[in-house]
């Protein structure tokens, strides 16, 4: 096991060459840390009272404007992202940007003077973290610097014994969410272990790490269950002593792949942000062990609740959680408990729902939610495995989803099965491959763009063959007696597909010899030929159906004025 430092040393831990990170190939020591975490410390004891945000996308920065905000007396807010509107939320809370923020107040320590380094107080409110917002609204968590140091430290004792003093951590995790910043940042600086600042995105990357050190990954379900099996993992699997994995359930089939491609058994590390870590196991088919300072407990409801350091008191927090207990005092998870639907005055369980669907053997992954609208109704969002993808293709989209009903029906009431289906290659996931409620709603939004079932090249067109499908957004509302396909979308749509295929000028000049001949309607397919002339700066779009042509015409095009 490592020497093991107290957080509450802040940046004065270590020996000066002690090694601590790895950027862009150069090894930064302690002692070049140390230097840089008074220089920001300097620069941000100039700002206003209050906190800051940080965004950084390297890990040796963010190490060094954490340390440099704590020495500063200062917390750190820490958003998972630097979009406008989460930028926007967080100016809300009146802290000053700093890093990689659009109008950020500072970017650079540079050159500042260094300010004299003190120990920190454990009382100090050291990061806010936010939840990922499965409803769309994220929620704000503080951390004291006692709980980020107390739970390293005890994971340490952990699992520092069966690790290398001096292994390198790398991840595919951002230290932005609370996983990462103990896993990329904490931990490392408790236990005196270096960390790469750069974040891998691509397996290539784990395959081709430089050096011959030994290695640790920190990772999360949305990377190891996407691992290509055509990228060679001898290298690494020579070099790698653990492997991680948190922030959602990491899928069986993935877990044995891995082990199996490897010989290396993932740690799961089960926790939230609200918790902090609560267990771990190192085999899908375990129950979860308790990290040591974490006492669990069943609730008469029988969820899972706990008590431990990682905890803002003492009191018990009751998760939502449903979970069966062992003899040994390790648990098993049984799903979500607050996952309950009323329809039509019928309490229906999206668990339950999504349980039924795996087992039907044709479902590979799967989310149901709630759509709210005219009804309320349910809609499952599926992946499906090959016996799925298979029985898709032989018996068709509605065929299937009649399979599927049947099934459920079985065990549920009909008026909770899911009335409306999405087949998707992937469910959408964050960066921590958690599968937010938000982003499944949008695939159930009406789409705006038809599928391209078809591309030809011809010699001076392009033509695609388009399914035009009922729940086409454009459909809706025209017209009342029968729905038919606007013209303004017909225009829409030649622009847009002919922006994809060829360079365009910029500014829409104007229409000629546009005429729409025969509606199209829902359902069945159309095709869209595309011309466009560069001397002319003009596009023509054809909609036909076999010998019948919809809609033709010309658009011209030019530069912005």
């Amino acid at each position: 096991m490592a020497e093991c430092f107290s957080l509450v040393s802040g940046a004065l831990a270590g020996t000066d060459i002690l090694p601590l990170a790895y950027v862009r190939g150069e090894l930064i020591t302690r002692g070049q840390w140390r230097l840089d975490v008074a220089r920001a410390a300097t620069r941000l004891s100039a700002l206003p009272a209050g906190d800051i945000a940080l965004y950084t996308t390297d890990c040796y920065r963010a190490c060094v404007w954490l340390l440099g905000a704590w020495h500063a007396g200062r917390c750190v807010v820490l958003p998972g992202d630097n979009t406008p509107q989460t930028t926007a939320r967080v100016e809300a809370l009146s802290v000053a940007l700093v890093g990689e923020f659009a109008g950020a107040q500072i970017t650079d320590w540079g050159d500042a003077v260094p300010q004299t380094l003190a120990p920190l107080s454990p009382d100090l409110r050291a990061v806010e973290v936010f939840t990922s917002g499965s409803t769309g609204e994220p929620g704000r968590i503080p951390k004291s610097l006692a709980q980020l140091d107390d739970e390293m430290r005890a994971q340490e004792g952990v699992f520092g014994t069966q690790i290398d003093p001096q292994a390198c951590i790398v991840a595919t995790v951002s230290q932005q969410h609370l996983y990462g910043l103990l896993f990329r940042v904490i931990w490392p600086l408790v236990s005196g272990r270096p960390f790469a600042a750069h974040m891998l995105s691509f397996a290539e990357e784990l395959a081709q790490w430089p050096g011959t050190g030994p290695l640790v990954l920190v990772s999360s379900p949305a990377f190891l269950k996407r691992l290509p099996d055509q990228v060679d993992l001898t290298a690494f699997a020579a070099r790698c002593q653990a492997v991680f994995s948190s922030g959602g359930p990491l899928p069986a089939e993935a877990s044995h792949h891995l082990r199996d491609r490897t010989g290396i058994a993932t740690r799961e590390i089960f926790g939230s942000s609200e918790t902090g870590g609560i267990a771990w196991r190192n085999h899908p088919d375990h129950p979860w062990q308790p990290l040591p300072g974490v006492e669990v407990a069943q609730t008469p409801d029988g969820l899972l609740q706990l008590r431990s350091a990682y905890l803002p008191d003492a009191a018990w927090y009751v998760t939502a959680d449903r979970t069966r207990f062992e003899a040994d005092g390790r648990f098993v998870l049984l799903g979500r408990a607050d996952r309950i639907a009323k329809i039509e005055e019928k309490r229906i369980s999206l668990t339950a729902l999504e349980t039924a669907l795996v087992k039907s053997g044709l479902v590979k992954e799967v989310r149901v939610i709630v759509l709210e609208g005219a009804r309320v109704e349910l809609g499952a969002a599926i992946v499906l495995n090959d016996a799925g993808q298979t029985q898709l293709a032989q018996s068709g989209r509605k065929a299937l989803i009649h399979v599927l009903r049947e099934l459920l029906a079985q065990g549920i009431e009909r008026v909770g099965l899911p009335r409306r289906w999405r087949f998707v290659d992937a469910l959408p996931q964050t960066s921590m491959g958690k599968t937010t409620e938000l982003d499944v709603r949008m695939l159930f939004e009406k789409p705006r763009w038809p599928q391209v079932l078809a591309t030809q090249v011809l010699e001076d067109a392009t033509v695609l063959t388009l399914a035009i499908t009922p729940d086409l957004a454009h459909f809706e509302g025209h017209f009342k007696e029968a729905a038919v396909l606007p013209g303004v979308a017909q225009l829409h749509w030649a622009v847009h597909f002919g922006r994809s295929l060829f360079a365009m000028p910029p500014a829409f000049k104007g229409m000629d010899a546009v005429k729409f001949q025969h509606v199209i309607l829902p359902g069945g397919e159309v095709t869209l030929t595309l011309r466009y002339r560069t001397d002319k700066q003009q596009l023509s779009f054809s909609y036909s159906t076999g010998e019948r042509t919809h809609s033709s015409g010309r658009i011209v095009f030019g530069e912005a004025t």
